[in-house]
């Protein structure tokens, strides 16, 4: 009987693991919204946006490639101690999170940290639910 209840304990935790990693990755995705307007191209066929981007918002669809790249991995360290890690795999991630490099003071488009912020808020729910 013992046993039994380990195995529910256990697989309630990846459970749980499991569908928090996923609602944060889609939280993240949703993030990113709208596609920033366009008035042009260049001659060599580049974008010519509209207006500059909103500093302090998460940052408007360019080419999808950062919302792409939003996933999250997996692992177990013991007995019903599951994580996962959630990030963006793009090379201008951190810069658009955080700001920085030669970007003024203060620049920055935040879209992991609105998305967390959100996930907090369901993820005591999403515990419940596997682990009650």
């Amino acid at each position: 009987m013992v046993d039994e209840k380990m195995i529910q304990i256990d697989s309630g935790a990846k459970a749980a693991r499991d569908e928090m990693m996923a609602r944060l990755i889609q939280l993240a995705k949703e993030e990113i919204q709208g596609e920033r307007p366009t008035i042009g191209r260049t001659r060599s066929g580049k974008k010519i946006y509209e207006s500059p981007a909103t500093p302090n918002k998460p940052p408007m669809n360019r080419s999808g490639d950062l919302r792409r790249s939003i996933d999250g991995i997996k692992s177990q360290l013991g007995f019903a101690h599951y994580y996962a890690m959630v990030g963006p795999q793009t090379v201008y991630a951190r810069r658009l999170e955080l700001g920085g490099g030669k970007w003024p003071a203060g620049l920055k488009f935040p879209y992991m940290e609105p998305a967390f912020i959100k996930f907090q808020e369901e993820a005591k729910a999403i515990i419940y639910k596997h682990l009650s």
